[in-house]
């Protein structure tokens, strides 16, 4: 059969065949029930496999996740009505229809490994809410768009470390080493990012434990180099969610003074703490704030692989980070508040978000995001920058909650925002509050 070209790039299993020995059902079948009767996430549940069964779960796991309706006409099964968006997480986790599917996959895969080229997401490989406020917000061009993106494969980002000579000079050690089957090729939307269109054994490369670089989204990055100099990526946003606006060709990001104190709110694994020591070359102070100590933990050793002395990590309770921010009120010259979202822009980083999700768990997001801006603020000095920034493009949690922390702090102006991706880069929005001097605001 003549295979159907396409300018979208669609889904390609990263692993070689998996080995004959592998009871697949067995494996897709505890992996599905535990995804549906427990919080564990797909990362989580796959990296508790051994590497024999991960190799083989995880792109087919993957790919049925993010398209199930359309993988079901492809494979010839034929699915209910209210299948699978109607069911509650007690039905799915009994659903026999994926498993079956997975089965077929599996089959198909190891006869032909790029058998997914085949066939296109579709508006059906979505919870219907979620393409409906879509439409609603943005429009149907753009709800396409989104569906095509959001419905294939990630790229694999890396940034460079600005300490280890930048972009161009790891790139081309990279590459030289001859050690990747696959090559880098420079980002053209974060400045400091290069990619890989498939699967690249990164992290096992002598580079990579040396500091020199670290697996991160463009977009990530250009969130922490966002929260740092707005004003310079401010062209690169949109109205509206879609592909990424490029960073200009030879146009240098600005050198941070060394006396700037700079706060992550929302730190995480950290990435985008690292990104901004990282750009601030190693310079000022870097204050990661998180609710989970093991995560912080994690952060102290990826911060000491990656050469950088001026990060400090700082624990925070859920619910009482006033009694770590009075301490502080006042004294930080950047502080980023990249809060717990919907996560509709990384859906196909993590497609089993969007079979867990509820509207009422996304209303109380919106309320949680709203705390964490009126905590964090107070730690903006006069003059100083406070950005706002989530994984995500629902109204809610994007414009209106600007509109709203706007209304409720005149103290502070907008310098501006809007959506980043999705594609090259996952989705996000990101925008900048100046505090204004005490002068200006009592007018």
């Amino acid at each position: 059969m003549k295979r159907k070209k396409s300018s979208q790039r669609q889904y390609t299993p990263r692993t070689g065949r998996p080995g004959p020995a592998l009871n697949f059902r067995q494996a897709f079948d505890q992996l599905w029930t535990k995804l549906f009767t427990s919080p564990v996430h797909l990362d989580s549940a796959l990296s508790q496999s051994p590497p024999a069964v991960k190799s083989a779960l995880a792109p087919l796991a993957r790919v049925l996740l993010q398209r199930p309706r359309s993988l079901a006409h492809y494979l010839k099964f034929k699915m209910q009505d209210e299948e699978p968006w109607f069911l509650d997480q007690e039905q799915l986790a009994a659903w026999q229809t994926p498993r079956a599917m997975a089965t077929r996959l599996y089959q198909t895969y190891q006869r032909d490994p790029r058998f997914t080229e085949e066939g296109f997401p579709v508006e059906e490989d979505f919870p219907p809410h979620i393409v409906e406020e879509w439409k609603r917000d943005f429009g149907k061009k753009t709800t396409d768009e989104l569906v095509q993106t959001l419905g294939s494969p990630a790229p694999l980002g890396v940034r460079a470390a600005r300490i280890h000579g930048g972009r161009d000079k790891v790139l081309s050690a990279l590459n030289d080493s001859q050690e990747l089957e696959a090559r880098g090729k420079i980002s053209r939307v974060a400045p400091l990012g290069f990619s890989f269109d498939d699967y690249a054994p990164v992290l096992s490369h002598p580079h990579f434990k040396e500091g020199k670089y670290e697996i991160q989204d463009e977009g990530s990055q250009v969130m922490a180099l966002f929260a740092l100099w707005p004003e310079e990526f401010l062209p690169m946003l949109r109205k509206v969610p879609g592909a990424c606006r490029e960073w200009p060709k030879d146009k240098e990001i600005p050198k941070a003074p060394g006396t700037w104190t700079v706060v992550d709110a929302c730190a995480g694994a950290g990435g985008k703490t690292l990104a901004i020591a990282d750009a601030m070359l190693g310079k000022g102070q870097v204050f990661a704030y998180d609710v989970s100590v093991k995560k912080l933990e994690s952060l102290k050793q990826r911060f000491r692989r990656a050469g950088l002395t001026n990060i400090k990590g700082v624990a925070v309770t859920e619910g009482a980070e006033n009694s770590v921010v009075n301490k502080f009120q006042g004294r930080a010259d950047r502080v980023l508040v990249d809060a717990p979202c919907s996560g509709w822009g990384v859906m196909r980083r993590n497609p089993d978000l969007k079979w867990r999700q509820d509207p009422g768990t996304l209303d109380r997001l919106v309320e949680l995001q709203a705390r964490l801006l009126d905590v964090y603020a107070g730690l903006v000095k006069p003059g100083g920058l406070l950005t706002y920034g989530v994984c995500t493009f629902r109204k809610s949690e994007t414009t209106g909650q600007v509109a709203s922390f706007l209304e409720s702090h005149p103290e502070f102006e907008s310098v501006g925002g809007g959506y980043f991706g999705p594609g090259p880069s996952d989705g996000f929005f990101f925008h900048a509050f100046r505090k204004k001097s005490p002068a200006k605001a009592a007018k």
